[in-house]
């Protein structure tokens, strides 16, 4: 039997760039982000309930490659802006500017990179529910899906 927790990622440390799209692909991107520097997942409501796994860059390492005329933007503030496609409903990425996250930020779904393996990944759970954005744990990600992860 296999260990899920032994998973390798696909991914190697260092400055890389990723695709990624919407589930129709009528929105594209590219976003700049080191796998080392880990992802989040938050416990808003918002974010729960759209299964949001975020990567958080600057503004600088993220690229709209395409679809900007189909995005829609809900918003609970000012501070930060979910981007969802207007074709296919998926929220692939978002933006703004929460001091306690360093400022301004572009943040990537990332289910939606196109064929990365995030299997190993540090991922950080975060209370936005609350809105202190304290961390609440961290662990490296396990895919279910992967061949590894089955009994």
């Amino acid at each position: 039997m296999s260990n899920p927790t032994s998973a390798k990622s696909d991914i190697s440390p260092g400055l890389k760039t990723y695709k990624g799209s919407c589930q129709c692909g009528a929105v594209r991107f590219e976003v700049d982000f080191d796998p080392s520097q880990g992802t989040t997942r938050c416990n808003c409501t918002v974010c729960t309930k759209t299964q949001w796994w975020g990567i958080n860059v600057k503004p600088n390492a993220f690229r709209l490659l395409s679809g900007k005329e189909v995005l829609g933007d809900y918003s609970k503030s000012e501070a930060s802006h979910s981007r969802f496609c207007k074709v296919c409903g998926l929220r692939s990425f978002g933006h703004g500017n929460i001091p306690e996250l360093g400022g301004e930020y572009y943040a990537v779904n990332a289910h939606c990179l196109d064929g990365a393996n995030l299997a190993g990944i540090k991922v950080t759970y975060l209370d936005g529910l609350h809105d202190t954005w304290a961390e609440l744990a961290s662990r490296p990600y396990v895919d279910p899906f992967s061949t590894g992860a089955r009994a």
